[in-house]
C-alpha cells in the first residue's frame, strides 16, 4: 500500500494478519485472515485461516508487507457479514415488538427484557 509505514521487520512467523486490499495480488484475497508462515526477502508468505471466500482456505500466498494488517480484523467472509447484518435487523425487529408490547401494556418490563433476552439468545444458536 503506497505510503504504508509496514516493512518485513514488522512481521515475524506465527503473526496473525489480515489482508488489505493487495496491490498485486488477486483481489479475492481481501480481507481473508491469515497467519505469516515465512517472511521472504521482499514479500510475506501468509497461510489463509479464514480465507475470504472458504475454497481458498489453507491456501499459501505471498504478499508485499504494505497489504497486510497485523491481527485478524473484521469478518472475511461476505456470507457471515451479510448473516451479521440479517441477525441485527432480527433483533431490532424483536427489541421494536418487545417496545410495542410494553407500551400498550400486554407485558411488563421485566418480560419484555426476558423476551428481548431470548430472542438475542436464538438469534445466536
Amino acid at each position: 500500500m503506497l505510503g504504508s509505514t509496514r516493512t518485513l521487520s514488522s512481521f515475524k512467523v506465527g503473526d496473525k494478519v489480515t489482508v488489505r486490499v493487495p496491490s498485486d495480488r488477486p483481489l479475492y484475497h481481501h480481507r481473508s485472515h491469515g497467519t505469516v508462515v515465512t517472511v521472504g526477502t521482499k514479500r510475506v508468505h501468509v497461510r489463509m485461516d479464514k480465507a475470504a471466500f472458504e475454497d481458498h482456505d489453507g491456501e499459501v500466498a505471498n504478499f508485499l508487507p504494505g497489504d497486510l494488517e497485523l491481527g485478524h480484523v473484521g469478518t472475511p467472509r461476505s456470507t457471515d457479514r451479510m448473516n451479521d447484518a440479517f441477525n441485527a435487523l432480527k433483533l431490532a425487529a424483536g427489541t421494536d415488538l418487545v417496545a410495542v408490547a410494553m407500551d400498550a401494556g400486554i407485558i411488563t418490563a421485566e418480560q419484555g427484557e426476558q423476551i428481548k433476552a431470548a430472542w438475542a439468545n436464538h438469534l445466536q444458536g
